[in-house]
Formats: C-alpha cells, structure tokens, sequence
C-alpha cells in the first residue's frame, strides 16, 4: 500500500513539473531579424514575430511559417498564373521545393541588394529605410526622387534597360538579390528574360489594384523580403489615417454642393477619351474627394473609351477637368491640343487642373512615383480642388490649375 502512495505521488509530481512545457506555445523572437542571419537554427522558433495583415490589397498574399514566407502574387497582368515565392530566414533549412508549384522562387531574407523596374518602387525603399540596398533601375530618365537622383549623379546605380531588351548579363554582374519587375505582356515584358537567367524577379502588381488604399499596401509586399514588417505596418497605418481623414473632410459636403468632375483628355492615339468606372481606382479618388464623374452612366463601373463628340455633347458643363496631359502646364499648351477644348465650362471659369505641378526635365511625374505610395497626398490635392473652403491653405503636391501663358 505505501509502495503504491509512493508511486502515486511521484506521478502527480511529475504531471506538475511537466505541465507548464506540455502546453506551452513554440519560442518566438521579439522582433524578425532585418540584419543578420539566424546562428543556431530551432525549428520551434517562430522567426517571423513581426507579421504583416493585408487589408486592403488584394493581388498578393503572405503566410507564415516558422522558418520562411509562402507569398503569392496573382493578376500580375491579364491572363497570368499565380506568381510564387518562398521566403526563408537565411541560417536556416529551405523547406522542399517539391512541395510548391513548378516555378516557384526562393530566396534568403533578408534580403540584400535590390534593382527596382518602376520608380513607384523607390517610395518603399525610402520609407523603409532601404535605399542602402538599391543598386539599380531600368531607366534613369523619370525618377524624382532626390535621394536616388543624387545616387545616380555619384554613380552607385546600374541602368540595366526595359521590357524584353533588358539587359541581363549586366544584371548578373550587378548581382543583386532581387529584381522588382511589373508585368503587361510576356512577349514583351522583361520578368520572362530575367527568370531564365536565374536572377530571382519578383512580379509587383499594384497598379492592378482597384483603390489607392490598395495600392499603397504594396510597401508591405517589399517588406517582406527584408523582414521589415513592423516598420511597413507603421507606415501603411499613418497613410490611412491621413488618406481617411482626408475623405471624412470631403464627406462633410452634401451631395448638391459636390462638383461633376470630368478627367483626362481626348487621346489622338487610340481616338478615344478615358471616362473612369466607379469601381476604378480614378473612381475612387474621386469619390473620396468629394466629386461625381462626368459621364458616369456610361461608366457605371470600368472604365469606359468615349468619343470626343461624345464628350463634348455630354461633358460641356462640368464643373471642374483634371486633364491629365503629358507636358500640358498652361491653358495655351491644352487648347493647342485641340481648339474645342475652350468651349468647355471649366476652361471659361478657370477651373482646369493637370498633374503636372512636380514633372522633372524628361517629364517624370512625381505624381506615378510618389502619388502611389502616399495617395493621400493625392486625395488631399483633389479635396482641395473640389472643395477649396475645406483646405484654404492647402500646398498643391501634384496638381496644377492651368493659366493662359504669361499669367
């Protein structure tokens, strides 16, 4: 009987000692590694403490394992397939590649050099405090921003070319870690070239996004190859705020006082004017500024390929056109474009605005560099215009009202 009481005790002893590991979550850093690599690698570590939450994005997808990432891009460009990529913390074991779909990528995090293909990139450099790890571009001609202007003037960046005719044999001697490439058309784009000379290319899809909101969730997207989570989280969250307390100012306004807006101009290339959807990204902006589109019942949703007749017969009296010409900064260079564009109530009022206030010598338009990223700064400029009682004091970032020449 006391031999038995003894073994009894000796079992609740060790179901108490036992207890507080039985239970117990897997160890976790306090923060991701945005440095250095893992030295002594537990495969019960979560290595990704710091953890992105996609709220308004809808193109690519992130999750979480302890070791590495699993991210998908999908709607690269009509007709793509889902664009895979494993993330693993460098110091530790790759998963299997038999276990991902055929063309999946892999690369260590954090990552190291970068060449970036579309200047909206570089906002996510900057704001993350990576433009250390920039080393080059497609195209020097259209960036804005004066951080990588002044690396390009001392001869840090490669230019290594666009499309199919990128060059990359000069990538593989630039080495980078990744290319941050966009797609349109494989036939033509430069992401088929670089992927079959075995330079790890991420495909970034913001501009297929439907809102500005998602848009500038990508700065997430190149955050996760750096394991800069936290600090993306940070900056999206003060970009909401901003473009939210913008939009509530424009919501104030009632609907009888909001102008009929008519956007972009007659295009002699594809013999068409642009009218934007509802459910557009323009739409959106335009909405949360607190106006209604010109000729919306012929855009109910997508965009909408009118002819100038059509136009100029439905559109005459619109309160207030952003123009969104290339290189158009007076009313002279717009109506040089075409001379019925003075019949318009908003050239008769002085009401006509163009994206152009922040344009660099080859016409680089800090409004598709910056604007991306920060689409408050956009919404704000719009409110202004829409409404300029609510923002009286409001300094233009992107948008200019067109004068006559000389004025």
């Amino acid at each position: 009987m006391k031999h038995n009481k003894l073994i009894t005790l000796f079992a609740a002893w060790l179901a108490l000692v036992a207890a507080p590991t039985l239970g117990q979550a897997a160890p976790a850093l306090e923060a991701n590694l945005t440095e250095e690599c893992v030295a002594e690698y537990d495969p019960d570590v979560d290595y990704f403490p710091d953890k992105v939450t996609i709220t308004d994005a809808v193109n690519f997808s992130v999750e979480y394992f302890n070791n590495y990432k699993l991210v998908t891009v999908t709607n690269a460009f009509d007709g793509a397939e889902p664009f895979t990529y494993v993330l693993v913390q460098c110091g530790t074991p790759a998963p299997e590649a038999d276990d991902f779909p055929v063309g999946t990528q892999f690369i260590e995090v954090p990552a190291g050099n970068i060449i970036a293909m579309s200047t909206t990139q570089l906002p996510h450099l900057t704001d993350l405090g990576l433009l250390d790890k920039l080393v080059g571009l497609d195209s020097f001609l259209f960036v804005n921003s004066p951080e990588v202007r002044q690396l390009i003037n001392d001869g840090k960046l490669v230019e290594i070319g666009s499309g199919a005719e990128v060059n990359a044999e000069l990538v593989l001697e630039t080495d980078p870690d990744i290319v941050m490439t966009f797609g349109f058309n494989p036939s033509t784009d430069a992401h088929p070239v670089l992927i079959q000379a075995g330079i790890f290319t991420a495909l970034n899809a913001e501009w297929r996004e439907p809102t500005p909101l998602a848009r500038a969730e990508w700065i997430k997207y190149t955050a996760l190859f750096y394991n800069a989570e936290a600090r993306a989280e940070q900056v999206y969250a003060d970009i909401v705020a901003a473009y939210d307390e913008a939009r509530r100012l424009a919501a104030s306004v009632p609907e009888a006082q909001r102008p009929v807006v008519l956007w972009n101009t007659y295009s002699s290339f594809s013999e068409s004017w642009s009218i934007p959807g509802a459910e557009t990204y323009v739409g959106a902006l335009i909405r949360d500024a607190g106006g209604i589109i010109a000729l919306s019942d012929e855009a109910p949703q997508n965009s909408a390929s009118l002819s100038f007749e059509a136009v100029y017969g439905g559109a005459l009296e619109a309160d207030v056109w952003v123009t969104n010409a290339f290189m158009v900064n007076t009313l002279d260079d717009l109506l040089a474009l075409d001379s019925r564009y003075a019949d318009f109530a908003a050239v008769k009022e002085g009401n006509v605005w163009n994206n152009s206030l922040d344009v660099n010598e080859n016409g680089g338009n800090n409004y598709f560099e910056k604007g991306v990223t920060n689409p408050h700064l956009i919404l704000r400029d719009l409110v202004a215009i829409f409404h300029p009682q609510l923002l009286p004091d409001h300094q233009f970032n992107f948008y200019l009202r067109l004068e006559p020449k000389g004025q």
